[in-house]
């Protein structure tokens, strides 16, 4: 999901499970989720990055077929999800071409799930030096967001696609939504640390960048909690960029037109053409550390992305508070919304 949709939210959480061996078909029921395995799938505790629950089948040629997913449960304090989906499935579609250059599309079924579909598409593509036909299934059950991942061999995947559409269509939120915890800063620290650069490393070449340091401020401070997360861009140009996005966005906020935006220097306007990149990329790291911080206790309050050259030198930062945050993560503002976005945002 873009940055202020659930997308991130949902495909870059890292977790792993017991295994669980199902001979016979078996009911799951776990606090947030449910659902029904077919004969011979085996629970598995090695998933991927960005999947909760796992598991897993052998097929007749010797390899395995996968049915992965992650759950994450809407608080309310988010409002209602989108109804707006439009442009998801193409930003899903870049997503996985930067993660699998080879990746095409494939014409597949849609499946039944107990909700509403946001996403859904076919894919073969190199998964681990491997040729794998994949279906990904994001969609919405209740107040809970899942995003299934069924992956085989394309040669037997039609072997396995009823085994697949049998347990997608029983997945659904088990009706008891587990009491949220308390979250220690350290914990929110580390989790973000081990999790963050695979985001990152989802970045398109252009916009490498690096994971330099997280910071929370201790609860002792006078000021506002604050989630800083550094980010070592490796790009020349980047202090260029950062100081032309201030500007444009320092014009915004002041309800200046486009003539004079088009006044800028040149040398800023062509720094500036990248900006909608830049506050996009940087939207994504502060989107997916929202839900890593969310039940930290004092709350976090503020989210700061300080940018770095590729020196480690400071060029400045870009921070958002957390009323602002939500609203753009629950959809809630739009592209005829410019100044009002800019607004939101604070550059040092």
């Amino acid at each position: 999901m873009k940055p202020n949709k659930m997308q991130p939210l949902c495909v870059f959480v890292f977790m792993s499970l017991c295994s669980l061996t199902t001979s016979a078909q078996d009911i799951i029921k776990e606090k947030a989720y449910q659902m029904r395995i077919q004969p011979g799938w085996l629970r598995t505790e090695n998933v991927p990055q960005g999947i909760d629950v796992g598991f897993r089948k052998k097929t007749a040629e010797g390899a395995y077929a996968t049915f992965y997913f992650h759950h994450e449960v809407i608080p309310p304090e988010a409002g209602e999800p989108p109804s707006d989906t439009y442009g998801m499935k193409s930003q899903w579609d870049a997503m996985l071409k930067n993660q699998y250059p080879d990746v095409r599309s494939v014409t597949g079924t849609i499946p039944k799930v107990s909700g509403r579909i946001l996403i859904n598409g076919d894919y073969e593509l190199t998964d681990d030096g491997k040729k794998v036909r994949r279906r990904y299934t994001y969609f919405l059950s209740s107040r809970t967001a899942f995003v299934v991942q069924c992956s085989a061999s394309p040669t037997e995947w039609a072997s396995v696609l009823d085994d697949f559409d049998i347990m997608l269509a029983s997945l659904q939120p088990s009706g008891s939504t587990p009491e949220a915890q308390t979250k220690s800063d350290e914990s929110a620290k580390a989790e973000l640390k081990r999790n963050l650069p695979t985001l990152l490393g989802s970045f398109p070449s252009q916009w490498k960048c690096s994971l330099s340091d997280v910071v929370i401020t201790p609860t002792s401070s006078k000021d506002k909690r604050t989630l800083e997360i550094a980010l070592s861009f490796d790009r020349p140009d980047i202090g260029e960029i950062y100081k032309a996005t201030k500007t444009v966005f320092g014009l915004i906020k002041a309800g200046k037109s486009d003539s004079d935006l088009n006044s800028l220097p040149a040398e800023t306007q062509r720094a500036a053409s990248n900006s909608g990149e830049f506050i996009e990329y940087v939207g994504q790291v502060w989107g997916l550390a929202w839900g890593y911080v969310t039940n930290c206790n004092p709350v976090i309050e503020r989210y700061k992305i300080p940018i770095l050259n590729s020196k480690g030198q400071r060029v400045g930062s870009v921070s958002i508070s957390r009323e602002d945050g939500l609203v753009i993560l629950t959809g809630k503002v739009t592209t005829s919304d410019a100044q009002r976005v800019a607004n939101m945002y604070v550059f040092e």
